[in-house]
């Protein structure tokens, strides 16, 4: 009983001194450590609202894409009424910068999250809206009452009197509209509308066929690099160039596989640049016809005066 008393006492002080030691060298993380070192956990916050992408109301869901397109449609309906009504109590430049700024607030936004957002659901609803806004932008440079009204306020005065500035940015968006055609005939006009929607479509379809996965069979791969690549049922889907890949082969073979040339990226290709050449030359043909096309050539030809 004894020699069972003092070996439990050993015991315990050996405990208790390995207790010590094992205190002394144990490191604390601080809480940046922690931070980077705990597993990701879901965290629930009831009280937290959420403001929507970029903090845009409308963006809480893919769906205040088409808001954001209908209220950008509204408020430029609303700015080309007040541009042409006779009753005007702004500066068409004025009223111009607002219409620009609605437009591109949408656009540039819904440019952004087609290309950079993950879910398809925003990516088609901010590629609908790009697509709405810039038609609107194409048949407001082929609006000819509109153009009329501001070279009216540009040549003869405005309502209110302008400034150096305001008559430059109204040279400007003159200058613009020509460039569109707007002095060319309606059909040359409504021509260069559909081209520019063509142009458009084609080319966000080509982009997005850039990054689309490959497809090809198993069997036409060396069997000891088909596991490198992700599989569905017989074939391999090679989705990038597998630059970061150890395995030389692997690389080889992803960067033969994804720049494959594409029977139907070629053709949106070749659709591209061929509506690119008729829009081109058909803007350049109108605008050798116009008889003040140097009007404003020659007020950006030192920094200063630009």
């Amino acid at each position: 009983m004894f020699f069972v008393t003092m070996y439990r006492k050993q015991l315990l002080k050996r405990m208790r001194t390995l207790g010590r030691v094992f205190k002394s060298n144990v490191s604390i993380w601080t809480p940046l450590a922690e931070a980077f070192n705990a597993r990701p956990m879901q965290k629930f916050n009831f009280r937290r609202q959420d403001v929507g992408l970029f903090s845009v109301p409308e963006l809480t869901t893919h769906e205040g894409f088409y808001n954001l397109r209908d209220q950008c449609i509204s408020k430029t309906d609303h700015l080309i009424d007040e541009a042409l009504s006779q009753n005007r109590q702004r500066k068409m430049v004025e009223i111009f910068d607002d219409m620009s700024d609605s437009l591109c607030q949408v656009a540039d936004l819904a440019e952004f999250i087609r290309l950079a957002h993950p879910e398809a659901d925003y990516s088609r609803a901010a590629e609908n809206a790009c697509c709405a806004v810039s038609g609107i932008v194409e048949k407001l440079n082929t609006n000819v009452k509109l153009y009329e009204k501001l070279r009216d306020a540009v040549r003869n005065g405005d309502v209110k009197p302008t400034t150096t500035v305001d008559k430059l940015v109204g040279e400007l968006f003159l200058f613009d509209f020509e460039q569109c055609g707007i002095h060319l005939s309606e059909n040359e006009r409504n021509r260069i509308v559909i081209l520019y929607d063509a142009i458009l479509n084609l080319g966000q379809q080509f982009v997005t066929g850039t990054s689309s996965p490959r497809m090809i069979k198993k069997s036409l791969l060396p069997s000891n690099i088909r596991d490198l690549f992700v599989s569905d049922g017989d074939e391999i889907l090679v989705c990038g160039l597998y630059t970061d890949s150890l395995n030389p082969i692997a690389r080889e073979m992803a960067y033969r596989i994804f720049l494959h040339p594409e029977p139907q990226q070629e053709y949106l290709l070749n659709k591209l640049l061929s509506s690119r050449d008729e829009l081109n030359l058909r803007k350049f043909v109108g605008f050798l016809l116009l008889q003040n096309v140097h009007y404003v050539v020659p007020q950006l030809t030192t920094p200063t005066k630009f």
